[in-house]
Formats: structure tokens, C-alpha cells, sequence
């Protein structure tokens, strides 16, 4: 007699891991945006706008021009002059410039353009170089946008 061998096929079962692949839509980011009137007469006057750490803030000179004295005017970028005088309120930045501040934080050019992520959360303000503000007359225009 002959032995029969016969071929067993043994099917193993092995596990399959189905993965779900679920797409989440990015978010478009969140813009808030508003333009602003800037008196060279007062001091940090508030925007109504409130900036979080992370913030994308841009500040954009729109139009107008201040003078810090009588006869000269002049945009966002200040008056140049002495960037040491007593009469400034950043040291280092032109005199008359566009300056912001957020909360109590320390003040920031803006000029004719500012466009950083901040660090800080508060209210934004903005403002003139300037402390002595007894003379000063005109007002500037800004866009500000907030991407959060």
C-alpha cells in the first residue's frame, strides 16, 4: 500500500488593522480688522482692539499727517530729528513717529508699516513719539488687522 500524502493547506487568519483616515479641514484664520484715527494732540489713545499672545499684528499708515510743533507735518515715519531728545517717548525712534503699545508692555515702532506676531496679550494702543503734546496737531490713519 502506498501512503497517500496528502497536502494540508492551513489558512492562518492574521489580524488586519484597518486605519480610518480622517480629514479635518484647516480653519481658515480668524481676522479682525479695523482702521483707526491716531491724534498727534493726546497721548496712547486705545484702538478697541485686543491682541493675544500669537497674534499676527499688522498696522498699516493709511493717510494724514501731524506735526509735533507748529509749521512742519509729517506721516507714520516721524520727523527724523534727534532720536536721543528728552522729548521722545522711545529713545532711539525717530521723533513724531507712529508707536504702539499693547497693555503696559513696552512701547514699539510702527511707522509706516509693523507687521510681527506679538508676544503679549491686552489692549492695543497706539500713538505719537512724542511727550510734549500741547503743540501737536493733525492726525494719522492706520488699518489694523489681527490674524489669529
Amino acid at each position: 500500500m502506498s501512503a497517500r500524502r496528502s497536502k494540508v493547506l492551513a489558512l492562518t487568519a492574521i489580524p488586519i488593522l484597518t486605519v480610518a483616515c480622517v480629514l479635518i479641514p484647516q480653519l481658515p484664520f480668524l481676522t479682525v480688522s479695523d482702521v483707526v484715527r491716531v491724534q498727534a494732540d493726546e497721548g496712547w489713545q486705545p484702538t478697541g482692539l485686543h491682541v493675544d499672545q500669537g497674534d499676527r499684528l499688522t498696522i498699516t499708515y493709511l493717510a494724514g499727517e501731524w506735526s509735533p510743533w507748529p509749521g512742519d507735518s509729517y506721516d507714520a515715519a516721524g520727523s527724523g530729528g534727534d532720536p536721543l531728545c528728552r522729548c521722545n517717548v522711545m529713545e532711539a525712534v525717530s521723533h513724531a513717529a507712529l508707536i504702539g503699545r499693547i497693555g503696559g508692555s513696552e512701547p514699539f515702532l510702527v511707522g509706516r508699516e509693523f507687521d510681527h506676531v506679538v508676544g503679549e496679550s491686552g489692549a492695543l494702543l497706539l500713538g505719537i513719539n512724542d511727550v510734549d503734546l500741547y503743540d501737536n496737531s493733525g492726525d494719522l490713519e492706520v488699518l489694523v488687522e489681527i490674524d489669529r
